[in-house]
């Protein structure tokens, strides 16, 4: 009797502690569909899509909320051990990487509104929409790796970031010469969005690390410390 009432008391535990998985890849997929969105506002220069992007982050913000809590009620009432202990600790962190995505992607949305828009020479447009389409897919990329607990996932992401990260550069020195053109005020925003750009694809690698740790217990290969977003 015992022993069954141990199982029964196991299993609500492994359930809950799903459920936090399950609904921290439902928010990345906010995320994900929200950094679209800005990409596209930005790309299509469309500030109601721009508007769309700042709004949706407020269930974004309400979500991340009341999973970090969960996670903390856990941790109070059940008193993780091992494995499940350091589930409990890396999804918070992984947690946080999701919403400090979702404040870049709409950052990416307010400096097109500060601008009340603003058009892309085509050899600028060109390289923001494939920098935009990286961190996208590394995003996307990364939820996965949590829907699936996908141990091995990190490594690849952090080569995929590595392109991320040449576009990006390239379209910074692309930005400095036109900036007579454009006017250094978009010459700004545009670095901005990059910058925003390279740091939700350095976040994506992030969580497949925690992934990796939640999994082996062991990060990947350490790699340089990330440099703090912009708020």
């Amino acid at each position: 009797m015992t022993h069954r009432s141990n199982d029964d008391i196991r299993k609500h535990f492994e359930d809950l502690l799903d459920e936090v998985r399950r609904g921290a890849v439902e928010l990345g997929s906010l995320v994900l569909e929200n950094t679209r969105r800005a990409s596209e506002a930005l790309l299509e220069n469309r500030l109601d899509l721009a508007r769309a992007a700042k709004e949706a982050d407020d269930e974004i913000d309400r979500k991340y909320v009341d999973l970090e809590q969960r996670v903390f009620e856990i941790l109070a009432r059940q008193q993780p051990v091992a494995g499940d202990l350091r589930f409990c600790v890396s999804i918070t962190r992984v947690l946080y990487e999701i919403e400090r995505s979702g404040d870049l992607a709409v950052n990416v949305a307010r400096g097109l509104l500060r601008r009340d828009g603003y058009q892309m020479p085509p050899h600028i447009h060109g390289l923001m929409a494939r920098a935009c389409r990286g961190a996208a897919e590394l995003f996307q990329a990364s939820i996965d790796t949590l829907a699936d607990l996908d141990a091995t996932a990190a490594v690849r992401l952090d080569e995929a970031d590595d392109e991320v990260d040449d576009v990006v550069g390239e379209l910074y020195a692309v930005i400095g010469k036109a900036s007579d053109q454009i006017g250094f005020d978009v010459a700004v925003e545009l670095s901005r969005v990059g910058r925003y750009m390279e740091r939700i694809a350095d976040h994506a690698v992030n969580i497949a690390e925690h992934v990796t740790f939640i999994v082996t217990g062991a990060f990947p290969e350490e790699r340089s410390p990330a440099v703090e977003d912009e708020g």
